[in-house]
Protein backbone atom coordinates (compact mmCIF):
# COMPACT_ATOMS: atom_id res chain seq x y z
CA UNK A 1 0.00 0.00 0.00
CA UNK A 2 2.86 2.36 -0.71
CA UNK A 3 1.86 5.58 -2.50
CA UNK A 4 2.34 5.70 -6.27
CA UNK A 5 2.59 9.48 -6.76
CA UNK A 6 3.48 12.13 -4.18
CA UNK A 7 2.39 15.76 -4.26
CA UNK A 8 4.18 17.43 -1.36
CA UNK A 9 6.35 16.95 1.70
CA UNK A 10 6.80 18.69 5.03
CA UNK A 11 9.27 17.64 7.69
CA UNK A 12 9.31 13.86 7.92
CA UNK A 13 5.98 13.43 6.07
CA UNK A 14 4.77 13.23 2.48
CA UNK A 15 1.28 13.31 0.94
CA UNK A 16 0.03 11.43 -2.10
CA UNK A 17 -2.45 12.52 -4.78
CA UNK A 18 -5.36 11.17 -2.71
CA UNK A 19 -4.42 13.23 0.34
CA UNK A 20 -3.01 10.33 2.39
CA UNK A 21 -0.12 11.22 4.71
CA UNK A 22 2.90 8.94 5.14
CA UNK A 23 6.07 8.91 7.19
CA UNK A 24 8.81 9.22 4.56
CA UNK A 25 11.33 6.42 5.09
CA UNK A 26 13.50 7.28 2.09
CA UNK A 27 13.67 11.09 2.53
CA UNK A 28 14.64 11.86 -1.06
CA UNK A 29 16.96 8.86 -1.40
CA UNK A 30 18.83 9.95 1.75
CA UNK A 31 19.23 13.52 0.48
CA UNK A 32 16.79 15.27 2.82
CA UNK A 33 18.26 15.18 6.34
CA UNK A 34 16.72 18.39 7.70
CA UNK A 35 13.19 17.58 6.57
CA UNK A 36 11.12 18.46 3.52
CA UNK A 37 10.58 22.18 2.89
CA UNK A 38 13.00 23.13 5.67
CA UNK A 39 12.52 26.84 6.33
CA UNK A 40 16.08 28.23 6.63
CA UNK A 41 17.16 26.40 3.47
CA UNK A 42 14.14 27.60 1.49
CA UNK A 43 14.73 31.15 2.74
CA UNK A 44 18.30 31.05 1.41
CA UNK A 45 17.08 29.72 -1.92
CA UNK A 46 14.42 32.42 -2.25
CA UNK A 47 16.94 35.18 -1.50
CA UNK A 48 19.28 33.89 -4.19
CA UNK A 49 16.55 33.35 -6.78
CA UNK A 50 15.77 37.05 -6.56
CA UNK A 51 19.42 37.70 -7.49
CA UNK A 52 19.65 35.18 -10.35
CA UNK A 53 20.00 31.42 -10.65
CA UNK A 54 22.73 30.81 -13.22
CA UNK A 55 25.68 32.79 -14.57
CA UNK A 56 28.36 32.25 -17.19
CA UNK A 57 31.10 33.43 -14.81
CA UNK A 58 31.84 32.16 -11.31
CA UNK A 59 29.44 33.21 -8.59
CA UNK A 60 30.64 34.40 -5.18
CA UNK A 61 28.74 31.50 -3.60
CA UNK A 62 31.11 29.05 -5.31
CA UNK A 63 34.04 30.46 -3.36
CA UNK A 64 32.04 30.59 -0.13
CA UNK A 65 30.95 26.98 -0.39
CA UNK A 66 34.39 25.79 -1.53
CA UNK A 67 36.00 27.41 1.51
CA UNK A 68 33.33 25.89 3.77
CA UNK A 69 34.01 22.39 2.41
CA UNK A 70 37.80 22.76 2.51
CA UNK A 71 37.55 23.87 6.14
CA UNK A 72 35.19 21.04 7.09
CA UNK A 73 36.58 17.97 5.26
CA UNK A 74 40.09 17.00 6.34
CA UNK A 75 41.22 15.69 2.94
CA UNK A 76 39.66 18.50 0.85
CA UNK A 77 42.57 20.64 -0.36
CA UNK A 78 40.62 21.59 -3.48
CA UNK A 79 36.97 21.09 -4.46
CA UNK A 80 34.89 21.05 -7.62
CA UNK A 81 31.10 21.04 -7.87
CA UNK A 82 28.73 18.82 -9.84
CA UNK A 83 25.00 18.20 -9.83
CA UNK A 84 24.81 14.52 -8.82
CA UNK A 85 26.90 11.67 -7.51
CA UNK A 86 27.58 10.17 -10.92
CA UNK A 87 29.18 13.45 -12.04
CA UNK A 88 31.71 13.61 -9.26
CA UNK A 89 32.65 9.94 -9.01
CA UNK A 90 33.26 9.98 -12.78
CA UNK A 91 35.34 13.12 -12.30
CA UNK A 92 37.36 11.46 -9.56
CA UNK A 93 38.00 8.41 -11.76
CA UNK A 94 39.11 10.62 -14.63
CA UNK A 95 41.50 12.54 -12.36
CA UNK A 96 42.95 9.28 -11.02
CA UNK A 97 43.52 7.94 -14.52
CA UNK A 98 45.18 11.17 -15.59
CA UNK A 99 47.37 11.30 -12.49
CA UNK A 100 48.56 7.69 -12.72
CA UNK A 101 48.53 7.16 -16.47
CA UNK A 102 46.59 3.93 -15.89
CA UNK A 103 43.16 2.74 -17.03
CA UNK A 104 41.78 0.08 -14.69
CA UNK A 105 39.55 0.84 -11.70
CA UNK A 106 39.05 -1.48 -8.71
CA UNK A 107 35.44 -1.25 -7.49
CA UNK A 108 33.98 -2.58 -4.25
CA UNK A 109 31.49 -5.29 -5.11
CA UNK A 110 29.25 -4.83 -2.04
CA UNK A 111 28.56 -1.15 -2.73
CA UNK A 112 25.83 -1.23 -5.35
CA UNK A 113 25.99 2.10 -7.13
CA UNK A 114 28.77 4.58 -7.83
CA UNK A 115 27.74 6.12 -11.15
CA UNK A 116 25.53 5.72 -14.22
CA UNK A 117 28.61 6.33 -16.40
CA UNK A 118 30.27 3.53 -18.39
CA UNK A 119 33.26 3.01 -16.06
CA UNK A 120 30.94 1.67 -13.33
CA UNK A 121 27.76 0.46 -15.06
CA UNK A 122 29.92 -1.74 -17.25
CA UNK A 123 30.68 -3.81 -14.13
CA UNK A 124 26.99 -4.50 -13.43
CA UNK A 125 24.39 -6.75 -15.05
CA UNK A 126 22.77 -3.65 -16.63
CA UNK A 127 25.69 -3.19 -19.02
CA UNK A 128 23.90 -3.15 -22.39
CA UNK A 129 25.26 -0.35 -24.52
CA UNK A 130 28.65 -0.32 -22.78
CA UNK A 131 31.60 -1.22 -25.06
CA UNK A 132 33.38 -4.46 -24.13
CA UNK A 133 36.74 -2.72 -23.68
CA UNK A 134 35.16 -0.40 -21.09
CA UNK A 135 33.69 -3.30 -19.14
CA UNK A 136 37.08 -5.00 -19.04
CA UNK A 137 38.64 -2.01 -17.27
CA UNK A 138 36.39 -2.41 -14.21
CA UNK A 139 37.62 -4.88 -11.60
CA UNK A 140 35.72 -6.04 -8.49
CA UNK A 141 36.96 -6.71 -4.96
CA UNK A 142 35.16 -7.44 -1.67
CA UNK A 143 34.67 -5.17 1.33
CA UNK A 144 36.64 -6.17 4.44
CA UNK A 145 38.63 -8.63 2.32
CA UNK A 146 42.05 -7.12 1.69
CA UNK A 147 43.18 -10.31 -0.01
CA UNK A 148 40.61 -9.85 -2.79
CA UNK A 149 42.08 -6.42 -3.54
CA UNK A 150 45.65 -7.66 -3.34
CA UNK A 151 44.84 -10.36 -5.89
CA UNK A 152 43.70 -7.67 -8.35
CA UNK A 153 46.98 -5.81 -7.99
CA UNK A 154 48.88 -9.08 -8.55
CA UNK A 155 46.88 -9.94 -11.66
CA UNK A 156 47.15 -6.42 -13.10
CA UNK A 157 50.51 -4.99 -11.96
CA UNK A 158 50.97 -1.33 -12.82
CA UNK A 159 47.52 -1.10 -14.44
CA UNK A 160 45.12 0.00 -11.66
CA UNK A 161 44.59 3.75 -11.42
CA UNK A 162 42.30 3.84 -8.41
CA UNK A 163 40.38 1.88 -5.82
CA UNK A 164 36.87 3.20 -5.18
CA UNK A 165 34.61 2.25 -2.29
CA UNK A 166 32.25 3.68 0.28
CA UNK A 167 33.96 4.01 3.66
CA UNK A 168 31.11 2.04 5.22
CA UNK A 169 27.65 0.83 4.21
CA UNK A 170 25.99 -1.94 6.20
CA UNK A 171 29.13 -3.61 7.55
CA UNK A 172 31.66 -1.91 9.86
CA UNK A 173 35.23 -1.83 8.50
CA UNK A 174 37.22 -4.47 10.41
CA UNK A 175 40.86 -4.65 11.47
CA UNK A 176 41.84 -1.28 10.01
CA UNK A 177 40.50 -2.27 6.59
CA UNK A 178 40.18 1.26 5.21
CA UNK A 179 43.73 2.27 6.10
CA UNK A 180 45.00 -1.06 4.81
CA UNK A 181 43.31 -0.37 1.46
CA UNK A 182 44.96 3.06 1.28
CA UNK A 183 48.38 1.68 2.22
CA UNK A 184 48.17 -1.16 -0.28
CA UNK A 185 46.95 1.08 -3.09
CA UNK A 186 49.72 3.59 -2.47
CA UNK A 187 52.37 0.86 -2.50
CA UNK A 188 51.05 -0.10 -5.93
CA UNK A 189 51.00 3.50 -7.19
CA UNK A 190 47.19 3.73 -7.21
CA UNK A 191 44.87 6.30 -5.64
CA UNK A 192 41.96 5.71 -3.28
CA UNK A 193 38.56 7.35 -3.83
CA UNK A 194 36.11 7.30 -0.94
CA UNK A 195 32.53 7.80 -2.09
CA UNK A 196 30.80 9.63 0.78
CA UNK A 197 27.63 10.34 -1.14
CA UNK A 198 25.62 8.62 1.60
CA UNK A 199 27.95 8.65 4.60
CA UNK A 200 28.80 12.35 4.29
CA UNK A 201 26.84 14.49 6.79
CA UNK A 202 25.21 11.33 8.13
CA UNK A 203 27.94 9.31 9.86
CA UNK A 204 29.84 12.43 10.94
CA UNK A 205 29.73 16.11 10.02
CA UNK A 206 33.30 15.79 8.68
CA UNK A 207 32.51 12.56 6.85
CA UNK A 208 33.02 8.91 7.70
CA UNK A 209 36.67 9.36 6.72
CA UNK A 210 37.10 11.51 9.82
CA UNK A 211 35.17 9.06 11.98
CA UNK A 212 37.46 6.20 10.93
CA UNK A 213 40.64 8.30 10.89
CA UNK A 214 41.63 7.88 7.23
CA UNK A 215 42.61 10.34 4.51
CA UNK A 216 41.68 9.35 0.93
CA UNK A 217 43.33 10.85 -2.13
CA UNK A 218 39.92 11.88 -3.50
CA UNK A 219 36.42 11.83 -2.04
CA UNK A 220 32.92 12.64 -3.21
CA UNK A 221 29.91 14.13 -1.43
CA UNK A 222 26.31 14.91 -2.32
CA UNK A 223 22.78 13.93 -1.27
CA UNK A 224 22.44 15.44 2.25
CA UNK A 225 24.81 18.29 1.42
CA UNK A 226 21.98 20.56 0.17
CA UNK A 227 18.89 18.99 1.78
CA UNK A 228 17.50 17.74 -1.51
CA UNK A 229 18.77 20.41 -3.90
CA UNK A 230 21.15 19.27 -6.61
CA UNK A 231 24.74 19.76 -5.49
CA UNK A 232 27.65 17.33 -5.40
CA UNK A 233 31.36 17.70 -4.67
CA UNK A 234 34.60 16.00 -5.63
CA UNK A 235 37.48 16.95 -3.34
CA UNK A 236 40.96 15.83 -2.47
CA UNK A 237 44.69 16.25 -2.91
CA UNK A 238 45.76 19.47 -4.58
CA UNK A 239 48.29 17.80 -6.88
CA UNK A 240 45.55 15.54 -8.23
CA UNK A 241 42.66 17.99 -8.27
CA UNK A 242 44.61 20.73 -10.03
CA UNK A 243 44.85 18.53 -13.14
CA UNK A 244 41.27 19.66 -13.76
CA UNK A 245 42.43 23.28 -13.89
CA UNK A 246 44.58 25.25 -16.30
CA UNK A 247 47.51 26.41 -14.17
CA UNK A 248 49.87 23.51 -14.82
CA UNK A 249 52.00 22.20 -17.67
CA UNK A 250 50.53 18.71 -17.77
CA UNK A 251 47.84 17.36 -20.13
CA UNK A 252 44.56 18.97 -19.09
CA UNK A 253 41.66 17.01 -17.63
CA UNK A 254 38.16 18.02 -18.70
CA UNK A 255 36.82 17.59 -15.22
CA UNK A 256 33.27 18.85 -14.75
CA UNK A 257 31.64 21.54 -16.83
CA UNK A 258 27.89 21.84 -17.36
CA UNK A 259 25.45 24.63 -18.03
CA UNK A 260 23.75 24.06 -14.69
CA UNK A 261 26.87 22.95 -12.83
CA UNK A 262 26.92 25.83 -10.35
CA UNK A 263 23.34 27.02 -10.05
CA UNK A 264 23.44 29.77 -7.47
CA UNK A 265 20.24 28.84 -5.65
CA UNK A 266 21.45 25.24 -5.18
CA UNK A 267 24.75 26.48 -3.77
CA UNK A 268 22.79 28.78 -1.46
CA UNK A 269 20.82 25.74 -0.31
CA UNK A 270 24.05 23.83 0.36
CA UNK A 271 25.59 26.68 2.35
CA UNK A 272 22.43 27.00 4.41
CA UNK A 273 22.04 23.25 4.94
CA UNK A 274 25.64 22.70 6.03
CA UNK A 275 25.35 25.78 8.21
CA UNK A 276 22.33 24.28 9.96
CA UNK A 277 24.14 20.98 10.42
CA UNK A 278 27.09 22.78 12.00
CA UNK A 279 25.04 24.66 14.61
CA UNK A 280 22.47 21.92 15.32
CA UNK A 281 23.22 18.33 16.30
CA UNK A 282 21.71 16.96 13.09
CA UNK A 283 24.05 13.96 12.85
CA UNK A 284 23.46 13.06 16.50
CA UNK A 285 19.71 13.34 15.92
CA UNK A 286 19.92 10.94 12.97
CA UNK A 287 21.77 8.38 15.10
CA UNK A 288 19.29 8.73 17.99
CA UNK A 289 16.08 8.59 15.95
CA UNK A 290 17.41 5.81 13.73
CA UNK A 291 18.29 3.81 16.82
CA UNK A 292 14.75 4.23 18.13
CA UNK A 293 13.34 3.07 14.79
CA UNK A 294 15.59 0.00 14.74
CA UNK A 295 14.74 -0.93 18.34
CA UNK A 296 11.02 -0.34 17.80
CA UNK A 297 10.76 -2.49 14.69
CA UNK A 298 12.85 -5.27 16.24
CA UNK A 299 10.63 -5.20 19.34
CA UNK A 300 7.42 -5.26 17.30
CA UNK A 301 8.68 -8.15 15.20
CA UNK A 302 9.61 -10.11 18.31
CA UNK A 303 6.19 -9.49 19.91
CA UNK A 304 4.48 -10.73 16.75
CA UNK A 305 6.73 -13.79 16.53
CA UNK A 306 8.15 -12.83 13.13
CA UNK A 307 11.67 -11.80 14.15
CA UNK A 308 13.11 -14.44 11.82
CA UNK A 309 11.38 -12.76 8.91
CA UNK A 310 11.51 -9.03 9.69
CA UNK A 311 14.76 -7.48 10.88
CA UNK A 312 16.76 -4.26 10.93
CA UNK A 313 20.32 -4.01 9.62
CA UNK A 314 22.85 -1.26 9.09
CA UNK A 315 23.65 1.71 11.28
CA UNK A 316 21.15 3.85 13.20
CA UNK A 317 21.96 6.87 11.01
CA UNK A 318 20.92 4.81 7.97
CA UNK A 319 18.83 1.85 9.10
CA UNK A 320 17.83 -0.85 6.66
CA UNK A 321 14.68 -2.97 6.82
CA UNK A 322 15.05 -6.62 5.81
CA UNK A 323 12.14 -8.97 5.06
CA UNK A 324 12.80 -12.65 4.47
Amino acid sequence: NAPCVLTRGEGAYVWDVDGNRYVDWGMGLCSVVLGHAYGPVLDAVRRQLALGANFCRPCNLELEFAELMADLIDSAEMVKFGKNGSDVTAGAVRLARAHTGRDRIAICRQHPFFSFHDWFIGSTSANAGIPAFERELSLLFDYNDLGSLESLFKRHPGEIAAVILEPVAVEEPRDGFLQAVIDRAHREGALVILDEMITGFRWHLKGAQHLYGVRPDLCTFGKAIANGFSVSVVAGRRDVMELGGIHHGKPKVFLLSATHGAEAHALAAAIAAVGEMKVRDVVGHLWRVGGEVQAGIKSAAAELGIADFVDMIGFPCRPGLVTR
